[in-house]
């Protein structure tokens, strides 16, 4: 049971960057600011990373996050391209 709530949580937090990620590139799309791109994209990838070290240590297998996060990925690229291109 405490496995189940663990992974719905990191579901959850998947869906939560993806969307982050989809702010930002919408953000991108209006206006042209190169200096809060690269301070966007440098903070999204710090917090990927501090997820990434907090899942590890909550236990999950190593295996799970890299699945969790490749779909993350892959979810925001395919989205970006549908909404914004």
């Amino acid at each position: 049971m405490k496995d189940k709530g663990l992974y719905t949580q990191l579901v959850i937090g998947t869906i939560g960057m993806v969307m982050i990620g989809l702010g930002i590139i919408r953000y991108f799309t209006l206006l042209y600011d190169s200096q809060g791109y690269a301070l966007s994209l440098i903070g999204y990838a710090f917090t990927n990373g501090y997820i990434f070290q907090l899942e590890r240590k909550a236990g999950i297998n190593k295996n799970v996050i890299w699945i969790q996060s490749i779909a993350g990925l892959l979810t925001l690229i395919i989205l970006s391209f549908w909404l914004y291109i």
